[in-house]
């Protein structure tokens, strides 16, 4: 897990290994260390941060390697609907045409 203080806290105290940044820069660069070591196979990381590192997950599945997963949370500040979007993104292209989904 990668995030705020107040994230990996809780993530801490349910057993998980957690990366305590101050801010989502120094978030992004983290996840980008853990991916080129390789280490582990899921990321849970904040919507804020999912945002910011689009390009190295895009990258990801081009390359079509299938670990990391990210496990993509919204973070104390509530939802931003970033993976709600995406996801209608990528069902557009795999149907062809834009949904209308509301």
């Amino acid at each position: 897990m990668v995030g705020d203080k107040y994230l990996a806290s809780g993530f801490r105290l349910i057993g998980i290994e957690s990366n305590e940044v101050a801010d989502d820069d120094a978030a992004a660069r983290k996840v980008e260390d853990i991916v080129s070591e390789g280490k582990y196979e899921i990321v849970i990381i904040s919507e804020r941060v999912a945002a910011k590192i689009r390009t190295l997950r895009d990258s990801l599945l081009a390359a079509k390697k299938p670990y990391p997963i990210f496990l993509i949370i919204p973070d104390f500040q509530g939802s931003h609907h970033e993976r709600i979007k995406e996801l209608h993104q990528l069902v557009d292209k795999a149907v062809g045409v834009k949904l209308k989904l509301e």
